[in-house]
């Protein structure tokens, strides 16, 4: 029998230790802040999961814990578009992961992408009985047991670094030397960005981290005095009533719907703009879907292709002084005149249309061109 619910009603412990001692089978949906994540049960325990969190791909993941670069990602993605062979496969054929780290890895993936569900304040919930992925994925066979208790300390910590550190738009830096011995890998590779510079969810854009990890290290580094932050001025946000989110959800949906049409990049802003006032409203997902379909075309048209090769046209020591955002950010630093569009696609951690709208605006505010084309020798 399958069930339907909200993690306001029944909280995301209860559903998975429901789901452990009826020994289920099947695929548990969860949907909120505008991600999709599938977990996958067989005989109560958990078998497999997937996210539409890009953060959460296999690869991401293994770039955060410094086992791949950014430039082997990108290999190892160029070969899979060719080949339709796994990612993780792949990175093995090429050396640049053992396959005991992989498994290792991927059972962690899964693991992470489930406490994270454990931090949502909101999210809707399905449970489709005897439904197993579409693709054939490794075997994990997790513990629920164990999975609810860390989800459970997890919460715990997050409520109290949310009480130091209510933003993640906060800037923090190193004030003393860090004991860098008992840094783990994926720690040490978050060190050069703790600057004064960046925001933690900067900092987590360009590591491909959650703000959780990043949010943690800070966090701890205040407790024992390496770090501090500064806050930059930001407005508050004032919570909306049920009522008032599903009321400024379809004002916003009718804004972009009238001008879909002429302007489909207007549209797909104000479509993810309603998807932001409420992540658990499906509405703004079908819609932003729409639109992208569009904008594809009208993107192309205006030569943002897959294939073009942007160079920066403004000095690097300029561009620190630019306020850009972090996805951005992210964006303007692959930008070193060899990758293409699509390499940037394949190495971002965020949505592809983003990506391509980022370079629009960048190429609109003189930011970056393209790389000229050689042209043909004349061999007459």
């Amino acid at each position: 029998m399958g069930m339907t619910g909200n993690l306001k009603t029944m909280a995301l412990s209860e559903l998975l230790q429901w789901l452990s001692l009826g020994s289920k089978n099947g695929t548990l949906l969860i949907e909120g802040h505008g991600i999709e994540k599938r977990i996958y049960f067989q005989n109560g325990r958990i078998a497999s999961s997937s996210s539409s969190d890009q953060r959460e791909y296999l690869g991401h993941f293994l770039v955060a814990h410094g086992y791949i670069t950014e430039e082997e990602l990108k290999m190892a993605m160029e070969v899979q578009d060719e080949s339709s062979i796994l990612l993780g496969k792949i990175l093995v054929m090429i050396n640049a992961i053992s396959e005991g780290d992989l498994l290792r890895l991927m059972r962690k993936k899964a693991e992470e992408s489930i406490y994270d569900v454990f931090l949502w304040d909101e999210g809707e919930f399905e449970f489709l009985d005897n439904e197993s992925p579409d693709q054939k994925m490794v075997p994990l066979s997790l513990d629920v047991t164990a999975i609810i208790l860390e989800g459970l300390r997890r919460f715990d910590e997050w409520n109290r670094i949310v009480e130091t550190m209510p933003s993640m738009k906060v800037v923090p830096r190193i004030v003393r030397p860090l004991p860098f011995d008992r840094l783990s890998d994926q720690q040490k590779l978050v060190v050069p960005y703790l600057n004064g510079q960046r925001s933690i969810e900067e900092i987590a854009v360009q590591t491909h981290n959650s703000n959780f990890v990043v949010a943690r290290m800070v966090f701890q580094g205040i407790r024992d005095g390496t770090m501090a932050v500064h806050h930059r001025s930001i407005g508050v946000d004032v919570p909306l009533s049920p009522r008032d989110r599903s009321d400024d959800v379809e004002a916003t949906l009718r804004r972009g719907n009238a001008v879909l049409a002429n302007d489909p990049e207007a549209a797909w802003r104000d479509f993810k703009a309603a998807q932001e006032i409420d992540p658990n409203d499906s509405r703004p997902r079908e819609a932003l879907r729409r639109a992208e379909e569009i904008l594809r075309g009208v993107l192309a048209s205006q030569g943002v292709g897959s294939d073009r090769v942007p160079v920066l046209r403004v000095p690097l020591e300029k561009i620190t002084s630019f306020n850009f955002n972090p996805h951005e950010g992210f964006v303007l630093s692959r930008i070193n005149g060899t990758w293409d569009v699509r390499s940037i696609v394949q190495i971002s951690p965020i949505r592809e249309m983003e990506v391509l709208l980022i370079l629009k605006k960048l190429l609109h505010d003189d930011v970056i061109e393209w790389r000229r084309r050689e042209s043909a020798p004349n061999v007459s």
